[in-house]
């Protein structure tokens, strides 16, 4: 019995160290994922499937898990400038959301600070 568990796990950490999944951009992401209803299955399966992985290769991010009772199934992305982006993932699959967030984070252009007039502004 406990060679059967510690090949499960092992199975486990290999799969979450084949998926390779960097975001660039965010500096932390909230996953709302408590809802029990229909609408909410894929968050709650990506949370379960992917949400290890992204947290092992990308150490630097913070992610949180936010079990709320009566809470839309949805990501809160935090990027480095401060801008706030809800994405929300009702009736969608696991994959349809790691799309979602791959999509958010490279559709993600930082604001340049240039110096003007001897001010550092934002464009």
């Amino acid at each position: 019995m406990f060679g059967s568990n510690l090949s499960r796990i092992t199975r486990h950490v290999n799969k979450i160290r084949e998926m390779k999944v960097g975001l660039e951009n965010v500096k932390a992401v909230q996953v709302y994922s408590h809802s029990h209803k229909k609408e909410a299955t894929g968050i709650r399966k990506f949370v379960k499937d992917y949400l290890p992985a992204l947290k092992f290769h990308n150490t630097e991010i913070s992610f949180t898990n936010v079990n709320k009772k009566d809470t839309a199934p949805t990501l809160e992305l935090h990027f480095e400038d401060g801008v706030i982006q809800k994405l929300d993932c009702s009736s969608i699959s696991k994959d349809q959301v790691l799309e979602d967030l791959l999509k958010a984070d490279q559709g993600f252009k930082a604001k340049e600070k240039v110096e003007f007039f001897g001010k550092e502004i934002s464009i």
